[in-house]
């Protein structure tokens, strides 16, 4: 069984063109960015030590930024729910968490609290 712990990053009412009524909810998962990679490689080892002093440095730098705090959404899920529906799976917000379980070709997604 897969599990990916998703968070809730959009909700929105939408109607479909015979004017039926649905809630859009787009589930998203925030993943960690990758460390800032070398664009040269060591020629010598004065270089290679110098590169492992410099990239924790470079590394805590990039995940401060103002642009995530070094984290990436990745979409993952887009339900499109009726009002029954969103009674059924049970009403969720922006910022919920959710649990989605893929197991034998079966999709599960519920709420967590």
């Amino acid at each position: 069984m897969v599990t990916i712990r998703g968070v809730v990053a959009s909700k929105q009412l939408v109607y479909d063109p015979t004017g039926v009524r649905y809630i859009k909810i787009d589930i998203i998962e925030e993943k960690e960015l990758p460390g800032p990679v070398a664009a040269f490689s060591a020629q010598d080892e004065q270089a290679a030590q110098l590169m492992r002093e410099v990239m924790p440095l470079v590394t805590q730098i990039v995940r401060s930024l103002p642009f995530g705090g070094g984290k990436i959404a990745v979409p993952r899920v887009t339900l499109w729910l009726t009002d029954e529906e969103l009674e059924v799976f049970g009403d969720v917000d922006v910022g919920d968490t959710v649990a989605l379980y893929v197991e034998n070709g079966e999709v599960k997604l519920k709420p967590e609290s």
